[in-house]
């Protein structure tokens, strides 16, 4: 079978973790730890557009962060039932494997806890960090001022304002930036993402 020519792991089964073995010395054990990720990304970018069109105004600032992985801790809480058993699971474990589902990367849902299961990191935890999001966005109209002149007003400006409007990624946890916020630099361990707001305002001058 495929686990028989593999090298020897404590509590390999069918559809559990399968780890490589780095040093080729037929065994699994902590000769074969490595790196599997860097928090880091590559590069980080933003940009922000202003422009104008007779009342009316708009302005945009965008927001980027190309490579760097994140550790997704979240996964351990909600991808295996020994880890707060009874507790709400992640939509993932629809997908895990049985026998008649071999073709995924989510594991046997099962209720035991070893080395082949929930007990060691290893890259299924570890995600892209990649994600592009606009912070904010902001439309404004200035009233004419031939219509504030007999009140008295010298200016009367209504804006609609908008932040974190939304995130593209393909990170799987809440949101890719709360790897960052704290000591653990690239570990979410289910922080609380950022607030998405909408404001309505007017600024008046006299």
């Amino acid at each position: 079978t495929e686990i028989s020519k593999s090298a020897v792991q404590d509590g390999a089964g069918p559809g559990r973790f399968r780890y490589a073995d780095i040093n080729g010395d037929g065994k699994i054990d902590d000769k074969d730890r490595t790196f599997i990720g860097n928090p880091n990304p590559d590069f980080t970018y933003g940009f922000n557009t202003r422009f104008m069109y007779r009342n009316f105004d708009f302005e945009a600032l965008f927001y980027g962060v190309a490579g760097g992985k994140v550790l997704n801790f979240t996964k351990w809480f909600l991808d295996f039932y020994p880890s707060f058993a009874g507790i709400g699971k992640s939509t993932r474990t629809l997908n895990a494997w049985t026998p008649t589902n071999t073709n995924t990367d989510v594991p046997r849902f099962e209720n035991v806890s070893n080395f082949s299961t929930n007990g060691v990191l290893n890259s299924y935890y570890v995600e892209s960090g990649s994600y592009f999001r606009c912070r904010s966005v902001k439309i404004g109209y200035t009233l004419p001022a031939s219509m504030l002149r007999k009140a008295g007003i010298d200016k009367l400006r209504f804006f609609l304002q908008g932040t974190n409007l939304f995130t593209v990624t393909k990170y799987t946890g809440t949101d890719p930036a709360v790897s960052g916020v704290d000591t653990n630099f690239g570990v979410d361990v289910g922080n609380y993402p950022v607030n998405r707001q909408v404001l309505f305002g007017l600024s008046l001058g006299l």
